[in-house]
């Protein structure tokens, strides 16, 4: 904390009824700026547009009532007051800044950071032992760091206003495919699960990722994770189903600048499937597969190599080994010993106790439950990420193995796709025996606050059914919970004690959600508004901040054009449906 932004007693809103919300302070250009930001203007309408693409390069969008000061001042939140201080920086960024807050739906890069002033009813802090909210408080942003969290006060800085939103840290998703959910959502979601019948598995289309041209792949990339940023998730721990999809993440996320833990699969897509779908007694199969699977390693750790700590130290890499019954002790001392070069961490998929066809296979070769075998390979030597954690074969046993402080459990509520593996994972059990959690996307859905509420309402449902004949004990989920590992389990997962928070020093990583809309809120200041958080969804995130730059204003992407992030990714999912159609998949689902 800088001095002079010492805190004084913070107004905590806890179970009681708030005031009623205050006016709001509006986002202002002060009249003066008007002669400057008209040639600038001028200046803009004067160049010739760029072509656009999936990633835009400076492009200048289409200002519908001319130049941006025109528009902005047939708003009605322009006041004549000033709202930030002229300087050297302030001058030579003017037309950034004035977009920044005035026109968000502009594309453009990293022009937003300097110092600013965000202005919610309520602020969530982090506090020993769990969080405290503040009202009528003000985060102030520097660059790419949280200054400081204080009560409200007059300034000239420039402001945010985020009346009727609470303000959160930028959420971190411990689980991801990136390339993959808007390509299979929207036609898994009737597969039956009780029954036998026709179905559709995601497998062959995510397999086909890897046949699509480069420029094909970092659209279809840039859609998905421009969804996630949407919906207030500012850190992905992204696993990319083969090093090549990892290579186009980074990709996006460096030209957006945005923050990433990638790694890359191992075995990748197109290798995985006859390794783990073979049958008890081929041993002989995951041997001679091991040495693609080494190659996959070396190719994998050399390119992790090259871009860790990235991006100004927005991307690093992890090394993630796909599923357990694909490794040999060989391989597994492979990733092992790349991962401790790397310094970052493992990111697996724990699920092989769901499939009694995948035990069979874990017993036939070591003799051990999944945990077990995590453990005696060393992986839990260092930070693990798991996902998942199906059909763990032995609760009891398993828990306290997953409470090691190195593994973080990613629950993935929305994982297979929209109802297909409702309260399938052990997120009520983890939480009860205190076991490090963090929410994460899995595949299908992006929409990161619906993934938080799933993971209560689906952990409740969890919690009541089988609390009677549970052999281990079970926590009824809050939407504190889903909170905690939104925020602070993915960051201590990472080891960073500068995510997940918000607080002085902290990297200025924010998202700013809407409680008080139609739908969310009550008309009346919501007296508890973190419970409307349960009513909202990705659509009522209205700010987002990456590493002090603006993502997300006022609801609209700042560093892509919408329109065209959906026409270009939609035209590379499609060209993956269409082979996939040529062959018959798409077979009609009963009604």
């Amino acid at each position: 904390m800088t001095s002079g932004e010492a805190h004084t007693k913070p107004q905590l809103l806890f179970n009681f009824s708030t005031n009623a919300m205050k006016p709001q302070h509006h986002i202002g250009i002060h009249r003066r700026h008007l002669l400057a930001g008209a040639m600038a203007g001028g200046l803009l309408a004067g160049r010739s547009l760029h072509a656009q693409s999936w990633l835009p390069n400076g492009s200048v969008g289409h200002q519908p009532d001319g130049c941006i000061l025109c528009q902005a001042m047939g708003r009605s939140d322009v006041v004549d007051q000033p709202t930030w201080r002229p300087s050297a920086y302030a001058d030579s960024q003017l037309v950034a800044q004035v977009d920044a807050r005035v026109a968000p739906q502009r594309p453009r890069t990293r022009t937003s950071r300097g110092v600013w002033v965000v202005q919610p009813s309520w602020v969530l802090v982090a506090s020993e032992g769990g969080f405290n909210v503040l009202q009528d408080h003000d985060v102030i942003i520097k660059a790419d760091q949280i200054e400081a969290v204080r009560p409200r006060r007059p300034t000239s800085d420039p402001k945010v206003n985020a009346q009727g939103q609470m303000l959160f840290p930028g959420f971190i998703s411990g689980h991801s495919h990136a390339a993959a959910g808007t390509l299979t959502r929207g036609w898994i979601e009737e597969n039956p699960r009780l029954v036998p019948g026709p179905s559709r598995s995601y497998f062959p289309a995510m397999a086909l990722i890897d046949t699509l041209s480069d420029e094909e792949l970092d659209d279809l990339t840039a859609l998905n994770v421009a969804e996630m940023v949407r919906s207030g998730c500012t850190t992905q721990v992204e696993m990319s189903l083969s090093t090549r999809q990892m290579k186009s993440y980074v990709r996006v996320a460096t030209k957006y600048g945005l923050r990433g833990y990638a790694s890359g699969m191992v075995p990748g897509m197109t290798r995985l499937g006859p390794i783990w779908n073979r049958n008890p007694g081929q041993l002989n199969v995951l041997e001679e597969a091991d040495k693609g699977t080494l190659a996959e390693i070396a190719d994998n750790l050399a390119y992790s190599l090259s871009i860790n700590g990235s991006a100004d130290g927005r991307i690093f890499a992890m090394m993630g080994p796909s599923v357990t019954p694909v490794f040999t002790a060989t391989s597994f001392k492979a990733l092992r010993d790349a991962a401790q070069q790397l310094g970052t961490g493992i990111h697996l998929h724990i699920q092989s106790g769901g499939n009694p066809k995948y035990v069979k296979l874990q017993q036939e070769q070591w003799g051990m439950r999944e945990m077990e075998i995590i453990r005696a390979q060393g992986l839990l030597d260092q930070r693990l990420f798991g996902a998942h954690c199906i059909g763990l074969e032995d609760l009891a046993k398993d828990l306290p193995i997953m409470a090691n402080p190195n593994f973080t459990y990613v629950h993935c509520p929305s994982a297979g796709g929209a109802g297909q593996s409702a309260s399938s994972q052990p997120y009520p059990e983890a939480l009860a025996a205190g076991v490090n959690t963090s929410i994460g996307f899995d595949t299908h859905s992006n929409d990161f606050v619906e993934n938080l509420k799933l993971a209560t309402i689906g952990g409740r449902a969890r919690a009541r059914m089988l609390q009677s004949t549970s052999p281990v004990k079970l926590k009824e989920p809050t939407v504190w919970d889903a909170i905690q590992a939104s925020t602070l389990g993915g960051a201590k997962g990472l080891g960073r004690k500068d995510l997940g928070r918000l607080e002085a020093g902290a990297k200025a990583d924010l998202c700013t959600v809407d409680v008080s809309s139609l739908l969310v809120g009550n008309g009346a200041s919501p007296r508890e508004p973190w419970n409307n958080l349960m009513y909202a969804n990705g659509l009522s995130v209205r700010n987002v901040m990456v590493d002090g730059d603006w993502k997300v204003r006022d609801g609209a992407l700042t560093f892509a054009d919408e329109s065209r992030l959906k026409e270009r990714g939609g035209r590379a999912a499609k060209v993956i449906w269409d082979k996939l159609d040529r062959d018959g998949f798409f077979v009609k689902m009963p009604r």
